[in-house]
């Protein structure tokens, strides 16, 4: 099974979680949930047992999910969930202003000519060609309390799936029993690479995850891991 990859999407006023992980070969799906205030909003999977059939491996299933990943943000920005998101935001308070009612959504602006969707649309399609950062493994690794690990990460875009170079990246350690502990810092290379040696300290109780986020200039990304 793959890690996944967990964005931060703005959406209006309030910011949507997007998750996407691999189920495993057993279970050969990608599944992506839209996520707000803890509740799935939205919820997409995909089959990749024809990959497995034709004797593809990670990096083919890694391509697929990052595609997939990155579909269901495009989908975010550009309205197409539009109907199954608002149904989970709060209504706004009254003194806020008043939102056009539907009857007038279709009403010519006397400025512009333009109805007020034709207006929305070119916002969210001008929003979607935004860059957001992607973080991957590099290689398979194993992590579990009490061993060393070497972590190779890259970073990429989502728009053209170049390198990231500088991207800072903290991989911490998370627990049910005690704060969080930094396990590693560093920057991507030239070519969006970083290799981080790590101690995972053993634990005796509890549970455990590690947490490696990362921030560039086109946005930040995160990889969750449990121990």
């Amino acid at each position: 099974m793959i890690t996944g990859h967990n964005t931060d999407v703005q959406y209006g006023d309030v910011v949507l979680h997007v998750q996407t992980e691999d189920k495993g070969t057993s279970n050969p799906y990608i599944e992506s949930l839209i996520y707000y205030g803890g509740q799935v909003v939205v919820a997409r999977r995909a089959s990749y047992a024809d990959l497995l059939q034709n004797g593809k491996g990670d990096d083919e299933i890694m391509a697929f999910m990052d595609h997939q990943h990155r579909q269901m943000i495009k989908a975010i920005q550009t309205g197409k969930f539009d109907e199954k998101i608002r149904a989970f935001l709060p209504e706004k308070p009254a003194s806020e202003p008043v939102e056009v009612e539907a009857s007038s959504v279709f009403e010519l602006s006397a400025d512009t000519g333009r109805t007020l969707d034709q207006v929305i649309l070119e916002y969210l399609t001008s929003e979607a060609e935004q860059e957001q950062l992607l973080l991957v493994f590099e290689e398979e690794v194993e992590l579990r309390v009490g061993i060393s690990a070497d972590v190779a990460l890259r970073a990429r875009s989502s728009r053209d799936g170049l390198p990231v170079a500088g991207a800072s990246i903290a991989i911490k350690m998370i627990s049910t029993f005690g704060g969080p502990r930094t396990l590693g810092l560093g920057e991507t290379d030239e070519d969006g690479f970083l290799r981080l040696p790590i101690e995972i300290p053993a634990v005796d109780r509890g549970t455990a995850a590690l947490i490696i986020s990362a921030s560039s200039t086109i946005g930040s990304a995160e990889l969750k891991h449990l121990l």
